[in-house]
């Protein structure tokens, strides 16, 4: 069985800080591309880079045969409007195995109202949020307090805190009104959600329905900080790396891990994710809540998964192996 590595290259593309100096996208850098190859081949599988979304292209058009082959998406895809799902719709058009979400899922998950309307009817607690695609919907929901202050304000279908600083956490409605206007000319629609305080936990799976291989929650902190009452996490914030990750256990109960544990593969399955997938939530005294999904979360020895390598004590390549596994008896 061959496997090939399907990714846009950090570097090909501008950083999202304007800050070019040290280049911050939502893209995988070569560097651990390059990891990811080295471990994958280090447990004894055949595998290599291919591309990115050009090369999938090109063997469209050319009418290119894999036999024997899985193709192993982390590809976000070329900068334009729903952008994640451009891979699997090509992988489905080339007829080939391939991991992660089909292109409904990658959609889906990308659009943060529809995923959480979704995962109401799984009695899982999500904040409440408002879709604003234009003035008028600014003038009618926020104005009228549909939903308390203070408010969140966000693209809907971007990631990697994309558009998102510190003035999208609102705390009276003329600054949401403001702040949704100036969003609005660069994104739309963008979504009003209520701010949940709390602590701030992700979860990584590697996985499938009945075989999952890997649930590892981390709790973040930021400036010493773990309960969040005034803090959201920017694109300033991710791209300087500020933030920690620790062990839940020093800080949430071994019940509550359990839940968040379950949780997130009920998310999992309710949302029809396959082989990997990065979830974020804020736990409170009401609860867990739901924040976000990620379908193509960046697996990297700097991402979260180094993290749960460091804290967890598990070697990079063990990972590497639960993900070839993982993916390969999906198609046995």
């Amino acid at each position: 069985m061959k496997y090939y590595i399907v990714a846009e290259l950090r570097e090909s593309y501008p950083s999202l800080t304007g800050d070019n100096s040290s280049v911050y996208n939502d893209y995988i850098s070569k560097r651990s591309v390059n990891d990811l190859i080295t471990a994958i081949k280090n447990n004894g599988y055949d595998c290599e880079y291919f591309g990115g979304i050009n090369e999938l292209h090109k063997s469209y058009i050319n009418k290119t045969k894999f036999d024997d082959t899985i193709f192993i998406n982390y590809n976000y895809g070329l900068p334009y409007p729903y952008k994640r799902a451009q891979s699997p719709v090509l992988f489905e058009m080339l007829g080939v195995n391939y991991s992660g979400a089909n292109p409904f899922t990658a959609l889906l998950v990308n659009d943060k109202h529809f995923t959480k309307q979704i995962l109401k009817n799984y009695r899982v607690k999500v904040p409440n949020d408002i879709v604003l695609c234009n003035s008028d919907d600014i003038i009618q929901y926020i104005n009228r307090k549909h939903i308390k202050i203070p408010i969140v304000l966000k693209p809907n279908a971007e990631g990697s805190s994309l558009g998102i600083d510190d003035d999208c956490l609102c705390h009276n409605y003329n600054k949401a009104v403001s702040k949704a206007n100036k969003l609005l000319s660069t994104y739309s629609p963008i979504i009003a959600e209520q701010y949940i305080p709390g602590y701030e936990l992700t979860v990584w799976i590697i996985g499938n329905k009945q075989n999952y291989k890997l649930i590892k929650p981390l709790l973040i902190s930021y400036d010493g900080v773990f309960y969040f009452e005034n803090k959201i996490f920017t694109l300033q914030d991710k791209a300087t790396r500020k933030r920690e990750y620790h062990l839940p256990e020093i800080k949430i109960s071994d019940s509550q891990i359990q839940k968040l544990t379950i949780l997130s593969t009920i998310i999992f399955e309710a949302l029809d994710m396959r082989d990997y997938a990065r979830f974020d939530f804020r736990l409170n005294e009401d609860g867990i809540y739901f924040i976000e999904a990620n379908a193509l979360p960046i697996f990297s020895k700097t991402s979260e998964i180094g993290k749960i390598c460091n804290l967890y004590n598990i070697e990079y390549g063990d990972i590497c192996k639960k993900l070839i596994e993982t993916i390969s008896e999906r198609f046995l």
